[in-house]
């Protein structure tokens, strides 16, 4: 039975076929300078950042799969709608981060194969919180 590590929006990374190695987190709280008549510039805090969140991976499609899984992912970038992002661990049955929006989806496809296509995908997806009320939720808090 396969063990669902993570999942963005109807596609489930797995151990096989579709699976990751990484997820990279980034955060901003926005405090930029402001000039202040006769004194050093103070800052003013004006609100969080994007907090994109970065999935890395490796497949291997020819011996395992997962290259149509990998470009579904790219059919809901283009489709342009927010999906929710909910993850696994071993303490807990899910984990809600939140509803996000796919910004971007990278491949590197090496090794060849005679059809043309690549034994070795290495890929990341960049996704960033949709906040569409203005509130962020679940891991973007």
């Amino acid at each position: 039975m396969a063990v669902p590590l993570l999942a963005l929006g109807r596609h489930v990374f797995e151990i096989l076929p579709l699976n990751f190695q990484s997820i990279e987190r980034e955060t901003e709280a926005r405090w930029p300078a402001v000039e202040r008549f006769g004194r050093a510039p103070g800052r003013q805090f004006t609100g969080i950042g994007e907090n994109p969140v970065t999935i890395t991976g490796l497949l291997y499609p020819e011996e395992f799969g997962g290259r149509d899984e990998f470009e579904a992912i790219r059919a809901t970038q283009m489709a342009a709608t927010p999906v929710m992002m909910v993850g696994w661990t071993a303490e807990t049955a899910g984990r809600v981060f939140g509803r996000v929006v796919i910004q971007r989806v990278f491949d590197t496809q090496s090794i060849i194969s005679r059809a043309g296509q690549g034994r070795k995908l290495e890929f990341s997806i960049e996704v960033a919180p949709h906040a569409g009320d203005g509130a962020p939720g679940g891991l973007f808090r």
